[in-house]
């Protein structure tokens, strides 16, 4: 432990600018010693003003407790003592150190002049995988006891505990990291330099569970067997009905659930006859067990793995965690399961080496590299996606994975440890193998890990279509584009530069790089152009109704007068990137015969290039396409923010029939696929989802499972009587009345109230109606109040008393188990919008065939995700809820009832707001469920 003298501070103030007049009205400080608190100092200053409202609401801090307290004149000179000479510590610390030294030299005292150490950064070093650095959630992640939450004594406090939790980290990082970290720290906002070169030399050897790996450690992960599975003698019916019978033996407090054996039985004879089967099963029945103790017998029997698809990577931890270790104590075999990814999930320690001792001193990219060698010794599986990453160095996550090596693969030092092998090899021997959607139906990856593979088990089938159409259809942008321009850069610097240096070095021409350098300079102004201009005719084209995002959907027989000046440009555009492909050809080739000399740092930029290269050779296929052939059976449209960059556009192609194209790449060359998920059915038949997963001529079995739960108790579905129809109704206006109906459900004891929109638009117009209001709940956001859905989900979840406006994600996917959610409110019925490029292809499609487009494809999509709304309530046998639906159609259109007849058997009651406000009052006074 070094003997440095530490103190963490923490103020609390009227607001964020002494500037402006600002001032202290808490400081308190803790300090630290030879790694233990030695001290504590705590005080209310009266700032000599009133405490802004907010202030009060967020600290706690009440005029009256600093009206009597002491100036901060009076106090500066003994909190100057008390920091002078110490590292200043605190979360955020340059907010605090510049106030700080604000109020100092307003009281004629010198500034602090001292080592400053930020606790926000420091942890984001430490723990990279985190999702969020406030001092609550850290400390709620770290079990750090946080009493008073934006009081100063108490934000002091638990930054101290945090600070000693860093401390001993660092303390126990290996000396190579650390050397490394101290190298990097001269870029990073803390001051650790020296206190980290202390930390040094108390180290001799790396740890036994570690693995020193070039400049940094891994864990020194057991190589795993390539045993192949064998199979079981037993007879796997015997192991099938006990392990029925051990269930409620090994659960605590299990109660056996007719729908689980239903859906167990079922999933086992699908499997035995090497049969398809759609199976809807309502949240509650334990559909994971389900299928996963027939799966397990069915892997041990067969000897091959059984392939457990989900759309959700916490479905994944979560069977990992909670349901694979109840399958070895039910089983008397202990069944092997593993996640596999696709490649551009794992990191690649040859690549990372290099990239690590690159000079770079962009605080984002070195934070990145100090972030990525700290979690490099707690990861089992190399996956990027753990790692919460600042978005400035966005772009590393692409450098460093294994992702393209035609160069590096062949100069790998350190390919025994490859995390990437690391996963094949655990599938290869793995019982059951859990992966995602979008790897399955990949064009290239799949193959090679899940051939050897006849059953699956297809989770959240309700995302497969969805899926397929992204991973079947294409994407271009001019985001990705510029990124790969910038990161080739040009002679006069960057990858370009040192690619031509290299050839330069090895003796080989390097005429080439004169005349590319011209093309690419060329290529960036065409590619502003080209995309400028798509910006601006997407936006002249568009109805001033739509505010943000914009869509536009190419025709082939466009006749627009500026649609011929875009393929004019796009045809330019195409020519520059084809010039340069055949340049880049010439320069692999003298490459390629210099391959045996290579350094490693050779290959690895000769890595990248051949990379970014690639990109622009698929771009230009892809662009030729989207604007010259569009095909007849896909979908190709444009997306653009109407207020964002004059050249931000998205061009997005996806295919018309899906199901045709899974019949033909998926199902047809598989034994038995099991598709399940808790919305299957429209109207009560699984016909439309049989028709969007191609699967007419399979002739699945069709299993539907109601739920388990006593609905007529715990759910109560609501249709205000008199809320204004929406349509044709301006939407800013609709969204009063929505805020109207939160502000009566909030009247709800501890109400926890999730709103699920159809657009952002009503969704903001909303917010700002209901911000203006006092609100007795925390008011979460979507894309406004800060924070990715997941980071939204947790903040919420963490409110006593909170409403969360949500769309798009929010709708399905997210669960809040019991007191988490008391209401979920839908503000309109999810209806596409009808000039969504896809649903307005496909009603044409299916207008040509005689069909009706409202009935086969905007209602069905509709009423699933409605019932996925809905599902985000109930997940248990105690939760209670209230569904409240503001769109009058479920009970006015003549389709209405396909909306209420898929929620599960509960009460609809249509109520004005008197009767509502009444309701609430009795929901108030009533003891939960027990």
């Amino acid at each position: 432990m070094t003997d440095q003298r530490f103190v963490v501070v923490d103020i609390e103030t009227t607001g964020n600018s002494p500037k402006k007049g600002d001032k202290i009205i808490q400081i308190a400080a803790v300090v630290i010693e030879n790694g233990q608190i030695v001290e504590r100092y705590s005080k209310y200053v009266n700032p000599g003003k009133t405490i802004p409202g907010f202030i009060e609401q967020l600290t706690g801090i009440k005029q009256h407790m600093v009206d009597g307290a002491v100036f901060f004149e009076d106090i500066a000179q003994e909190v100057y003592d008390l920091i002078h000479g110490a590292y200043f510590v605190a979360h955020n610390v340059h907010f605090d150190l510049n106030f700080l030294n604000d109020e100092l030299k307003g009281c004629g005292i010198n500034e602090l002049d001292v080592l400053a150490i930020d606790t926000v950064e420091i942890s984001r070093i430490l723990y990279p995988e985190l999702e969020g650095y406030k001092l609550t959630e850290l400390s709620e992640e770290l079990m750090l006891p946080h009493d008073h939450p934006h009081r100063a004594d108490s934000d002091a406090e638990v930054t101290a505990m945090l600070f000693l939790t860093l401390l001993h980290k660092l303390e126990n990082t290996p000396a190579s990291v650390l050397k490394q970290l101290r190298r990097l720290s001269q870029y990073l906002l803390s001051d650790i330099e020296f206190l980290i070169k202390q930390l040094e030399t108390t180290h001799t050897t790396c740890r036994q569970s570690l693995v020193e790996v070039g400049s940094f450690a891994i864990k020194d992960a057991a190589k795993t067997s390539n045993e192949t599975t064998h199979s079981v003698e037993a007879d796997d019916q015997w192991l099938f009905e006990e392990a029925k019978e051990k269930l409620p033996q090994m659960l605590e407090g299990y109660k056996v659930r007719e729908g689980q054996l239903t859906m167990m039985n079922k999933v086992r004879e699908v499997f035995h006859e090497r049969a398809y089967a759609l199976i809807e099963a309502a949240p509650g029945i334990g559909k994971t067990l389900a299928y996963l103790i027939p799966a397990a017998l069915e892997a041990k029997k067969s000897g091959k793995p059984v392939i457990i698809s989900t759309y959700s990577i916490l479905l994944q931890q979560q069977m990992l965690e909670r349901d694979v270790p109840i399958l070895h104590k039910l089983l008397p075999f202990e069944p092997v399961a593993c996640v596999f990814k696709g490649r551009a999930h794992y990191i690649c320690l040859d690549k990372f080496e290099h990239v690590l001792h690159e000079e770079d001193d962009n605080y984002d990219v070195v934070l990145t590299k100090a972030q990525i060698l700290m979690w490099l010794l707690e990861t089992d599986t190399g996956d990027l996606s753990e790692l919460n990453l600042p978005s400035g160095a966005a772009n590393i996550k692409d450098r460093i994975s294994c992702v393209h090596m035609p160069f590096t693969s062949k100069k790998r030092r350190f390919k025994e440890y490859c995390f990437y092998e690391r996963a094949k090899r655990r599938a290869r021997t793995a019982n059951l193998i859990l992966t995602n959607h979008r790897l399955l139906l990949s064009k290239t990856e799949s193959s090679s890990i899940f051939d050897h593979a006849d059953v699956y088990v297809i989770d959240e089938a309700h995302h497969f279509e969805k899926t397929a159409n992204e991973t079947l259809g294409d994407s271009i942008s001019y985001v990705q584009l510029h990124a790969k321009l910038t990161q080739l850069g040009s002679l006069q610097g960057g990858l370009f530069k040192k690619l031509k240096n290299r050839f330069y070095a090895s003796g080989l021409k390097t005429d080439t790089f004169m005349e590319m350098d011209e093309y690419l300079h060329q290529l960036q102004m065409e590619s502003d152009a080209f995309f400028s201009t798509v910006h601006a005719f997407v936006k002249k084209t568009k109805p001033k109704t739509d505010i943000n995002r914009l869509i536009y959907r190419v025709r082939h027989y466009s006749k627009h007068a500026q649609w011929k000046r875009i393929k004019e440009t796009a045809s330019q555009l195409c020519s520059l990137f084809i010039a340069c492909e055949k340049l880049y050809e010439q320069q692999k080739n003298e490459w390629l015969q210099q391959e045996d000399f290579l350094t490693d740092d050779d290959a690895f930029e000769a890595e990248e290039y051949d990379q970014v290269m690639a990109f622009m050779h698929t771009f230009c296929n892809t662009l030729y396409r989207f604007i010259f052939e569009p095909q007849n059976d896909e979908t190709v449209w444009i997306e653009i923010d109407a207020k964002g960059a004059k050249n931000a556009v998205f061009m997005y192609a996806q295919p018309l029939d899906t199901g045709e194209l899974l019949a033909d790449r998926f199902f047809m060359n598989k034994k038995s696929v099991v598709l399940t998920s808790g919305t299957l059915t429209v109207n009560h038949r699984f016909d439309y989802c049989i028709e969007r997963f191609g699967l007419q001529d399979f002739y699945p079995k069709l299993v539907k499972i109601d739920s388990p739960f006593e609905l007529e108790k715990q759910l109560t579905v609501v249709v205000p009587a008199d809320m204004p129809a929406i349509t044709n109704r301006d939407e800013k206006d609709y969204a009063k009345h929505v805020a109207k109906y939160i502000k009566i459900m909030e009247k709800q004891h501890h109400a926890k109230i999730l709103v699920l929109f159809n657009s952002h638009e009503m969704l903001k117009a909303a917010y700002e109606e209901l911000k203006t209001e006092g609100m007795q709940s925390t008011l979460f956001a979507q894309g406004l109040t800060g924070g990715s859905p997941v980071k939204l989900t947790k903040m919420f979840k963490l409110s006593k008393q909170a409403i969360l406006l949500g769309a798009g994600s929010f709708w399905e996917g997210v669960d809040f188990p019991g007191s988490e959610l008391t209401t979920v409110i839908m503000a309109r019925l999810p209806f596409r919008p009808p000039d969504s490029p896809l649903i307005e292809a496909k009603c044409e499609e299916a207008k040509k065939q005689g069909k009706n487009p409202f009935k086969v494809v905007a209602l069905p999509e509709a009423v699933l995700t409605f019932k996925q709304g809905a599902g985000r309530l109930l997940r248990s046998e105690k939760d209670i809820g209230t569904l409240l639906i503001l769109d009058r159609r479920v009970k006015t259109a003549s389709y209405g009832k396909l909306f209420l007849e898929s929620l599960p058997h509960a009460p609809v009651h249509e109520m004005s707001k008197e009767s509502l406000i009444a309701y609430i009052e009795k929901l108030n006074n009533e003891k939960p469920l027990s």
